[in-house]
């Protein structure tokens, strides 16, 4: 799932918000688009196990467009519900190069993913401490067939994860399938960042999907950060409002990515599309990326006024992640 406002605007956002995601920002609602939604973000990371808190800021610029002509092929049958998948080898036109479908049990498979630990508030005020799940499933557990992001408050502090994919790609279709936590004070995501770097926004940041339901219920968005665009000028290129069912179905959040475009696609349908301008400002998504699924606790998006809501606990389900090239 990374911004800094002046004192003003933090102040203005959170009576305004709590009355009602390696990375970091605090956030401001992006400027609208096409069919923008609000932006945020978590703070900015190496590709290291390490925390690291970049607090940025920027104005925006760039190219943002609904996807026109995108190929909205169909993968999988019965996608949003869970239901049975045909042939996955290929999409877009792109073979399957990686991918985890949790189908075993126990922690999540180390020779594909490592963590980004502690408890820093990660550039939003977040209170969960991430911890790593290497040898002990705590708060990332694989089993009947998905993995189980599971954020708990243990009588002193709120736990959870931040899993970090151990290789990184440029460009493809990275697509995962998903089961949202949808609850005010809770805030999944599941995102990518350019590998070995921190200079955040400059380094950019593709965040494919992000749930915030304390600035809007059963909300989804995608939004894009860079030097010319981030924080509440971050590019959004898609967004819905789904049903209060949200949290109980299975729905799809990908990316189509090439050297001139990015296009969001949700539930095999494009949503929109930023395209490249040429500079580097604006266009940081040239290098390599890895994945990123969290779950944080309160902070800018999540909702401090919502956590003591969630009662200890909260959930996010990812059935599979995968890598298309």
């Amino acid at each position: 799932m990374k911004k800094q406002l002046s004192l003003m605007t933090r102040s203005l956002l959170l009576s305004g918000v709590a009355a009602i995601m390696l990375s970091s920002c605090i956030f401001m609602p992006p400027k609208e688009e096409t069919k923008v939604s609000p932006d945020t973000k978590k703070e900015v990371p190496d590709s290291t196990d390490n925390e690291t808190q970049t607090p940025a800021d920027g104005t925006g610029s760039g190219t943002t467009s609904p996807a026109d002509g995108e190929d909205t092929q169909n993968k999988d049958n019965g996608t949003s519900s869970g239901g049975t998948e045909n042939n996955i080898s290929t999409k877009h036109g792109l073979s399957l190069v990686w991918q985890d479908e949790f189908d075993y049990s126990g922690v999540p498979d180390k020779t594909k993913w490592k963590y980004q630990t502690g408890k820093s508030g990660w550039g939003n005020a977040e209170q969960q401490n991430y911890v790593s799940n290497t040898t002990n499933a705590e708060t990332a557990i694989v089993g009947d067939g998905y993995l189980k992001i599971k954020a708990y408050h243990n009588g002193t502090e709120w736990r959870s994860a931040r899993l970090n994919s151990k290789q990184a790609w440029k460009y493809g279709y990275i697509e995962a399938k998903l089961k949202i936590t949808d609850r005010p004070g809770a805030w999944p995501a599941f995102w990518m960042m350019p590998e070995g770097r921190s200079d955040w926004p400059r380094c950019g940041e593709i965040d494919i999907m992000e749930n915030a339901p304390a600035i809007g219920n059963h909300k989804v968005f995608s939004t894009l950060h860079a030097e010319g665009h981030s924080a509440g000028d971050g590019k959004g290129i898609g967004n819905k409002t789904y049903d209060k069912n949200l949290s109980k179905e299975w729905h799809t959040f990908g990316i189509k990515w090439t050297g001139d475009k990015i296009t969001a696609y949700y539930d095999d349908v494009a949503m929109g599309s930023y395209s490249s301008d040429g500079t580097e400002v604006n266009w940081p998504y040239d290098q390599k990326f890895y994945i990123i699924l969290n779950l944080a606790i309160g902070g800018t998006l999540g909702g401090d006024a919502y956590v003591n809501n969630l009662k200890g606990e909260a959930e996010f389900l990812v059935d599979y992640v995968r890598v298309y090239q």
